[in-house]
């Protein structure tokens, strides 16, 4: 009886101590509007590894399996205990807006990996539930979550809806000033849109490029994100991440956050010391 009582109590404290480590202590930082988490739900701590360190948006796969929306990359690496509820919704709204150290719109990307009208149909449920946490395009608000869909949403069908909760992330045609308040932010595959891979001076016809890019959308009051960026190398992705952040209008989407935030401070502290 006492052995099975010490075990009881031994579990209990395992569970403890086991929930206390997927919860860190979280202390808001100065947000990065730069700074964007590829892949987020990797992380050790989903969400509050990138807060941590004041990236303004984060990235969650989401696949729609039965009525619940799970998080991951592939099929195979789904649970049901992992769905943008418990990674991301429930522990924003415990943090209540305060996400960095003055009022940002976070921005959290939903990336639909299948069945896009039904995904939708779902993820519009769910977020009804959270609507006091959202930045809406009817309601912006400055501490609020900003939802932006990206991948495979039916996006006639969310334009078409007066009362949206959500975002649409676009494409690079979809820079225009008519499409901003519905698509703030476009993507593109930097492999079809540049050759350079970091190493030595970027291409000057590609520096014009990219910088076109900026001004266009800063003129339009929109973001631009690549992907797939180089990255066989540190120097490499490096070098790609100094470039880009010479530009305010673009997103910097990385998996290794801490070094990414390296390089921000670097370039800011270069940038005032000039």
């Amino acid at each position: 009886m006492i052995k099975t009582i010490a075990s009881a109590v031994l579990t209990a404290l395992l569970l403890t101590t086991a929930a206390h480590a997927q919860t860190p202590r979280f202390q808001p930082a100065l947000s990065l509007e730069q700074g964007h988490s590829h892949n987020d739900y990797w992380r050790p701590h989903p969400l509050f590894d990138a807060l941590q360190l004041g990236f303004k948006s984060v990235e969650a796969d989401v696949f729609l399996i039965d009525s619940t929306l799970q998080v991951g990359h592939e099929r195979a690496a789904l649970r049901p205990d992992r769905t943008l509820q418990s990674l991301y919704l429930d522990p924003l709204r415990q943090l209540n807006g305060q996400y960095y150290t003055k009022p940002a719109e976070l921005w959290l990307y939903v990336d639909f990996k299948n069945d896009g009208p039904a995904t939708y149909a779902r993820l519009k449920q769910v977020l009804g539930r959270y609507r006091e946490l959202l930045s809406t395009p009817q309601q912006p608000r400055p501490g609020g979550v900003r939802v932006m869909l990206t991948g495979g949403y039916p996006r006639q069908q969310v334009l078409a809806e007066p009362d949206r909760l959500v975002f649409l992330d676009g494409q690079l045609t979809d820079l225009q000033p008519e499409l901003a308040a519905a698509i703030p932010a476009v993507n593109a595959d930097w492999q079809k849109t540049f050759r350079w891979d970091g190493v030595g001076q970027m291409p000057a016809a590609e520096a014009t490029r990219l910088r076109q890019l900026n001004d266009q959308a800063v003129r339009t009051s929109q973001k631009v994100r690549f992907w797939d960026l180089p990255a066989a190398t540190a120097a490499q992705r490096q070098a790609v991440w100094q470039e880009l952040l010479r530009y305010p209008a673009l997103l910097v989407g990385a998996d290794e956050l801490s070094e990414l935030k390296q390089v921000i401070d670097a370039q800011r502290n270069a940038t005032s010391r000039k």
